[in-house]
């Protein structure tokens, strides 16, 4: 029997990595550490309708997630002007990051060695710097489900006595 060991799970520290964004701009994950909640995902690319689908969902939650302190940052192993051309024509309203060196996309065990691409994946990653919650798809559209995560990231926010209190409501 085989048993898949990854590197990043929950209860993790996320790991830094600095991507440039299609525009050129260097960004740290660490530098984003610290100033709310980040919300890490990798999709595939603008070529696959499921990656379209899931980006205009977190575009369409964008104002929410704000209001929760959240910080979306998507990874891609596209090259800069394919990732501007997605991120334009769906008025993508956070940091889209290029990975076509797979760096980041390999440290977080989310590298598909068949394609030579990504999986689709999320990584919740709190205040503290210590991941939350993980999600790593095989194939599309195993991608961590927007209403989940949004109710997730609500949990993150309410004092521990109100937390406690749907809990035990349950």
């Amino acid at each position: 029997m085989y048993k898949l060991v990854l590197r990043l799970d929950v209860g993790s520290r996320a790991e830094d990595f600095t991507l440039k964004d299609f525009n050129g701009n260097a960004v740290s994950l660490g530098s984003l550490i610290g100033r709310g909640i980040v919300f890490l995902t990798f999709y595939r690319g603008g070529f696959d309708k499921e990656s379209v689908r899931y980006l205009r969902a977190l575009a369409d939650n964008h104002e929410r997630l704000k209001d929760l302190g959240v910080e979306v940052v998507a990874v891609t192993p596209e090259l800069p002007e394919k990732a501007r051309g997605t991120a334009e024509s769906l008025s993508l309203p956070f940091t889209v990051l290029c990975d076509p060196e797979l760096t980041a996309t390999k440290q977080y065990d989310v590298y598909d060695p068949s394609m030579e691409w990504c999986w689709p994946a999320g990584f919740v990653i709190g205040e503290d710097g210590a991941v939350q919650y993980v999600y790593r798809g095989v194939s599309p559209p195993n991608t961590p489900p927007v209403p989940y995560l949004m109710k997730k990231f609500e949990q993150m926010r309410s004092p521990p006595e109100e937390a406690a209190g749907r809990a035990a409501a349950r």
